[in-house]
């Protein structure tokens, strides 16, 4: 029951917001001035990521970039370490049959009339 609650709310709240993300509907309460303007939401997450970066001063850029090339190293080095163990094993040597795959309430009859 509280699953259903939660995912009522959460559904409520996403559709009650929506007409608000998308500047359809004014917000409710006193009016803004016109020097107050909230500024505009960005179109995507890049857009928000690249403001964000551009914000941080140097020295932490660095580091982030640093430890981004960091993290995509290893992860390309591991996903080349899998490739070139999966490469070396050899192929399957499968000796069932279609017939020996075949669930035993489907495939029992079968084997049965032989």
């Amino acid at each position: 029951m509280a699953f259903w609650l939660r995912a009522g709310l959460v559904i409520g709240a996403i559709y009650y917001l929506s007409p608000l993300r998308l500047g359809e509907v004014a917000l409710p309460g006193p009016a803004l001035p016109s020097t107050a303007r909230p500024a505009q939401l960005p179109a995507s997450v890049s857009e928000a990521a690249g403001a964000a970066f551009a914000h941080l001063p140097g020295d932490v850029r660095a580091r982030v970039v640093e430890t981004a090339a960091v993290e995509a190293g290893r992860a390309l080095t591991t996903g080349l370490r899998n490739a070139a163990a999966e490469a070396g094993r050899p192929a399957s040597r499968d000796t069932l049959t279609a017939q020996d795959r075949q669930v035993p309430w489907r495939g029992a009859a079968e084997r049965d009339g032989r």
